[in-house]
């Protein structure tokens, strides 16, 4: 048999009465600092994209400057080439001028290739920087799970 009032409701279990309250203020407090972690977390992705966005800005012009020279360098090398083989047909034929400033080339390329490669650094290809310290407008450290 079944008694009318307590079988269709669990009865609460004797501890839940007094864990509840700390339960609720344990999820608070979780909620708080998940919060706090968050904003801390933003707060170093905004103050890492701030600092990336000036830093473009201040290369932008060097970096224009820079590309225009390269460019400008790749023509003048081409023509160079050019005249080089242009020189060569007076003594050769064209087709095997062509091949030995090719040749040349390729050879000049594959010794600075060796060149770089035995010079490359054995550390990290870039250097870790250090994010800049962001001061709590208390002029304070604050510890992001601290009340």
């Amino acid at each position: 048999m079944t008694s009318p009032s307590g079988a269709d409701r669990p009865r609460p279990r004797f501890f839940e009465r007094f864990t509840e309250p700390f339960a609720d203020r344990a999820r608070e407090k979780l909620e708080h600092a998940e919060d706090k972690v968050r904003d801390a977390i933003q707060t170093e992705i905004d103050a890492v994209s701030a600092s990336v966005r000036a830093r473009a800005i201040r290369i932008r012009p060097s970096a224009i400057a820079f590309g225009v020279a390269a460019l400008l360098t790749f023509f003048g090398l081409a023509l160079l080439i050019t005249a080089a083989v242009l020189g060569l047909t007076a003594v050769l034929d064209p087709w095997l001028s062509a091949l030995l400033i090719g040749v040349a080339l390729i050879g000049i390329a594959a010794g600075f290739a060796a060149w770089g490669r035995h010079h490359l650094p054995s550390g990290p290809a870039v250097p870790i920087m250090q994010a800049p310290q962001i001061v709590h407008p208390a002029e304070e450290q604050v510890h992001p799970w601290a009340d």
